[in-house]
């Protein structure tokens, strides 16, 4: 997306709305590749004041995403709004406005995505994926270990 700055410049304070789509294949997050599933929509208003840009900007779209917990491939929509003061010093006659929308999509993620509420994930021990299957035979995890820091505990019980 690219925004024309002429017609700003020629209104300072004036209000204009922006709408449109800017298509990111897939970015860098966190040391994940998120791949996008079509287009991200962008939609926000901008104005021009003294050399400085207001922009408010939304981002909508969907991702391809690894659960944090199972491994399991999600699709995660997102959704994120946010404002930028943008200097325009040295700015020609347009402005690429991709570098925001990346940032908005980057602000928009799940940290930890989850293919459900209440994924079980991998066991530790054994490998087992909880959400299909229970622990392996000979999981050291189904046996319950006493912390030897409250062993004593124990025996007063």
């Amino acid at each position: 997306m690219e925004l024309e700055l002429r017609r700003l410049r020629a209104a300072p304070g004036r209000q204009f709305s922006l709408r449109g789509q800017e298509v990111i294949p897939s970015l860098d997050w966190h040391n994940e590749r998120v791949t996008l599933e079509g287009a991200v929509t962008a939609v926000g208003s901008v104005f021009y004041q003294e050399e400085q840009l207001y922009l408010t900007l939304e981002v909508r779209g969907k991702a391809h995403r690894i659960c944090s917990r199972c491994l399991a491939e999600l699709v995660e929509e997102f959704h994120h709004r946010d404002f930028w003061e943008i200097p325009l010093s040295g700015v020609g006659a347009y402005l690429d406005l991709r570098p925001w929308v990346e940032s908005g999509v980057r602000l928009a993620l799940d940290p930890r995505p989850l293919c459900r509420p209440d994924c079980r994930g991998l066991c530790p021990q054994c490998g087992a994926d909880l959400n299909r299957e229970g622990h392996r035979p000979g999981c050291q995890a189904v046996a319950r270990k006493v912390d030897p820091r409250l062993a004593k505990l124990k025996e007063l019980l």
